[in-house]
């Protein structure tokens, strides 16, 4: 029995240690699901503001910002909040070359940006919404440069194996 358990902490030791992940392509569902996102939030937007998403990264950051600012998404609402995330990523693609995956890992699965050849990925889908529930403050440019950063960062790194 002793021999056993020596056995099993041996084979489950390197699972606790390493953090397995894995990325996969977005399913038509996850597309889906971002699109309908991304109109929902542009519907509210035009609808409260009178102005709508996809004219530039910088309009879309000050959309975002004022949709939280005024109010008009607050931090119960998760979807809206993830869908400016999906607006927030989609600049994020366009301008450093990335694409949209799913991210697996022991937590769960979860859409994120892929820094190709690098190992990496970002979240931009939950960067405002877990600051919103927190009722934490948010700065929209902020939020965008500190990715932008990491993208860089991650660009910049060598894999070594």
């Amino acid at each position: 029995m002793r021999f056993l358990a020596i056995v099993l902490l041996f084979i489950l030791a390197p699972m606790s240690i390493a953090d397995p992940w894995r990325t996969d392509p977005m399913t038509p569902t996850d597309e889906k699901y971002m699109e309908d996102s991304r109109n929902q939030l542009n519907d509210l937007s035009r609808m409260e503001l009178g102005r709508s998403f996809g004219e530039s990264r910088d309009n879309d950051l000050r959309l975002i910002q004022t949709l939280l600012d005024r109010k008009i998404v607050t931090g119960d609402q998760t979807r809206l909040l993830q869908a400016m995330g999906i607006v927030i990523g989609d600049h994020l693609l366009k301008e450093n070359n990335l694409k949209w995956v799913i991210y697996t890992d022991r937590v769960g699965r979860s859409r994120a940006l892929e820094v190709p050849f690098k190992d990496e990925a970002i979240f931009p889908v939950t960067q405002i919404s877990s600051r919103a529930a927190v009722d934490a403050d948010i700065d929209v440019k902020a939020i965008y440069q500190r990715l932008e950063s990491e993208i860089d960062r991650a660009k910049k790194k060598i894999i070594v194996r």
